[in-house]
């Protein structure tokens, strides 16, 4: 859309004044017009409260701060800045809860921040909870809990709905539940345009397919979403700790338990090392497992007992708690201060030398100052996740096995020759673990440094998107480094 169909409006008086001006260096009687139009606030860098809403979740993108955050109280506010952008030619991102590892959520240009957009509307005689785009998983799952209802929720508390369910989604709950696009009903998009878009299975049914999995940022700024929901009561967890040494033993039965457990069953197991200094130090080292099962404590213990025999863990907790219970002790935020994470999807269980190959990492990692250190983690897929075709939705990674991420961290008071070497042992380990992948990644784990992206994330799939993309946004208005393109 040129940004001439645009002009009319509250901006329409500054063609000449604004288009003159450096990119990203609008005057300020560009930026005053726009925060008297807004019923949330504008914030700018000699603002109070810029420290808060300037920095960016993962800080290693902490230099790419923006000339003003739109903080949107209104679906109107949403509008209003993309109307902004386009006249002035400013770059525009969205930001939900703020976690897009590859810190596409931050810019140095124009920041429309969603998070009060946070109201949750449980409907128990309709089965559905509609829920502004700026909501976070404790705010959905806090709401909900009065009504014992649920759905497929992340594990991070703090991350947003809107990037979690546009990328797809998961949690602790996928395997029984699906992911949390699959239960997407509705939901409201503001296009490059400004224009508000209902979206459903009948209206505009091709921009609803692209939102479940086709990836947050690239058709315009989801406001609310209408998600159907499931009766929830109580479930059992576990969490099983092994010694370091256990690793081959514990990642070999814990994945031979996943291929033919139950969809009730989930899993993650991972292992790692939390963060140091001095590699030598063997304490850091660490392998678990963690998990629900919707049955009972007993079924669960009987269904992970050939693990419990193969690999004899040093702690293990298998109880009945509630769901919300369930919940809490599940919760893990993603890991604080820099970090880098990559992806791949398995099609198999990760076999006895990818395990090795990963403990001789762990072995080799340079070590920094976070504390959540570095490691591997496999989560279990399918499911409920495989009854969904790879083409129903613009979310592809339908037949996998497992899951598996690999991350590194690192902070403010590491130097850049350690920062640069945790990025290279992170794309080493990366390479070495890609030979038991089947060519996929996570698109919600995306990672800047990943080439060959369109097909790992999107896959046959991409097409279809990239003619999304062409009715509306045809002038590529919402754009990033990894962004679908027309």
């Amino acid at each position: 859309m040129a940004a001439t169909t645009v002009a009319g409006g509250a901006f329409a008086g500054f063609g000449g004044l604004v288009h003159a001006a450096p990119r990203g260096t609008l005057p300020d009687l560009a930026w005053n017009e726009l925060a008297r139009s807004l019923d949330g606030t504008l914030i700018r860098p000699e603002d109070d409260g810029y420290r808060e809403w300037g920095h960016p979740q993962n800080l290693r993108y902490d230099a790419r701060r923006p000339a003003g955050v739109v903080v949107c109280h209104t679906a109107r506010d949403v509008r209003t800045a993309i109307l902004f952008a386009q006249r002035t030619g400013i770059h525009l991102v969205a930001r939900s809860g703020g976690h897009s590892y590859g810190g596409y959520s931050a810019t140095r240009g124009l920041l429309v921040d969603l998070g009060q957009l946070n109201e949750v509307r449980p409907d128990r005689e309709a089965g559905t909870v509609t829920v502004g785009a700026g909501a976070r998983n404790s705010g959905i799952y806090t709401a909900l809990q009065p009504h014992n209802l649920a759905i497929s929720a992340g594990r991070c508390p703090t991350v947003g709905i809107s990037g979690l369910t546009l990328g797809g989604g998961f949690g602790f709950s996928s395997r029984k539940l699906g992911l949390t696009a699959d239960a997407l009903e509705r939901t409201t998009v503001v296009t490059a345009a400004g224009n508000s878009l209902v979206c459903d299975d009948r209206q505009h049914p091709d921009l609803f397919w692209a939102c479940r999995g086709g990836g947050g940022g690239n058709f315009g700024i989801n406001t609310e979403f209408t998600f159907r929901t499931t009766p929830v009561d109580t479930v059992a967890v576990y969490q099983l700790d092994w010694d370091w040494q256990d690793t081959p033993a514990a990642f070999a039965a814990v994945q031979a338990l996943v291929t033919q457990a139950p969809s009730a069953f989930s899993c993650r197991i991972g292992g790692g090392s939390a963060g140091r200094t001095r590699p030598e130090i063997d304490g850091a080292r660490k392998v678990s497992a963690i998990g629900q099962f919707f049955g009972t404590a007993d079924d669960l213990r009987d269904l992970l007992a050939p693990v419990l025999r193969a690999a004899r863990p040093e702690r293990t907790l298998i109880e009945n708690q509630t769901f919300w219970q369930a919940k809490d002790f599940l919760y893990h935020s993603v890991p604080s201060d820099r970090y880098a994470v990559t992806s791949r999807y398995l099609d198999r269980p990760l076999p006895e030398r990818g395990v090795a190959a990963f403990m001789e990492a762990i072995d080799a990692w340079p070590g920094s100052s976070n504390p959540d250190g570095a490691g591997i983690a496999l989560f279990a897929w399918g499911g409920a996740i495989a009854e969904v075709g790879p083409r129903e939705t613009a979310f592809i990674h339908r037949t996998a096995c497992f899951l598996l991420a690999s991350e590194t961290t690192w902070a403010v008071q590491d130097d850049a020759a350690l920062v640069t070497a945790n990025l290279r042992w992170l794309q080493e380990l990366s390479r070495t673990l890609d030979t038991y992948g089947n060519g996929q990644a996570y698109q919600n784990f995306i990672d800047p440094d990943l080439r060959d992206w369109r097909r790992a994330y999107y896959g046959a799939d991409y097409p279809r998107l990239t003619q999304v993309k062409r009715t509306y946004d045809p002038e590529n208005f919402f754009h990033f480094a990894q962004s679908i393109t027309g």
